[in-house]
């Protein structure tokens, strides 16, 4: 909805601007248009802080977030993401985003496997002590599946990952982890 309104609001811009550049004269035109200008950015600006401020009540230290609570029951997950580097003991997520559409299905995004990222897009997984792994396998179908025991070690480059868990500062912090 919010995307919606920031859109509404630069498309107005665009159409004030078309009109204040192709009806004016001179300087004038130019002071209006600055001044258009910089109202909207003050407005895309206040906005952009307020979706901010909401977004972040879980993790006010950083700035990636759990999954919205609606989403996180349907997809059974705190947050998703695609391996990107593993470490010793934790590894590196690209987020993977999901989206419940209007009929109720799902839809996915993430970067591709090819992307280069750069290391403040990655998001740091530790794992809770007592973490669980599952390797989660379907039978061509999403709609059933099962959960195998899995551990660590399981973990590839470049899989989808389900997890449940919490962000601090931006690290999020692990008690499950289904892989596929």
């Amino acid at each position: 909805m919010k995307l919606k309104k920031i859109m509404i609001l630069l498309g107005t811009a665009c159409i004030l601007n078309t009109i204040v550049t192709g009806c004016g004269s001179g300087s004038a035109a130019k002071t209006e248009e600055n001044q258009t200008g910089e109202a909207l950015s003050e407005e895309l600006k206040d906005a952009s802080l307020k979706e901010i401020d909401e977004n972040t009540e879980g993790n006010t230290a950083g700035k990636w977030q759990v999954l919205d609570p609606d989403v996180a029951a349907v997809v059974d997950a705190d947050f998703l993401g695609k391996v990107w580097k593993i470490e010793e003991d934790s590894f590196f997520i690209a987020e993977k985003k999901v989206k419940v559409l209007d009929d109720g299905s799902l839809s996915y995004s993430s970067p591709s496997s090819n992307a280069v990222l750069p290391d403040s897009q990655l998001i740091h997984v530790i794992l809770e002590d007592d973490a669980h792994f599952y390797l989660k396998t379907t039978d061509g179908n999403d709609e059933s599946y099962e959960d195998k025991e899995a551990e660590f070690q399981d973990l590839k480059i470049h899989m989808s990952v389900e997890m449940k868990g919490s962000f601090k500062n931006d690290e999020f912090y692990a008690t499950e982890i289904r892989f596929f």
